[in-house]
């Protein structure tokens, strides 16, 4: 992580000047979070700003979120990962691939 980013920004994005469309935003593979009024807020990058902006969307800044690890009881291993996932499928009728 020394040579990532120290810091991501919650930022809001709009379609700027062009009206750009902001469906086009979630093909540009970023950190997304959940917003209630339905507005595009990602969570991203200064070098993402920036590309985001030169593309014509406006982007909003709204806060500073600091670049740490994962704390260690938020981390799965794949064992509990496919256990959970399976008791979420459970019932659910599968295809066996070819």
């Amino acid at each position: 992580m020394a040579d990532g980013p120290t810091i991501r920004f919650e930022a809001t994005v709009l379609p700027g000047e062009r009206q750009l469309s902001l469906h086009r935003v979630a093909d540009l593979d970023l950190d997304r979070i959940p917003d209630s009024k339905g507005d595009v807020r990602v969570l991203i990058s200064a070098e993402d700003a920036e590309k985001l902006v030169a593309q014509g969307y406006e982007v909003v800044l709204l806060r500073v979120q600091p670049v740490h690890p994962l704390g260690p009881k938020l981390v799965s291993d794949d064992d509990s990962a496919s256990a959970w996932l399976e008791e979420q499928t459970r019932g659910i009728e599968r295809q066996e691939g070819s």
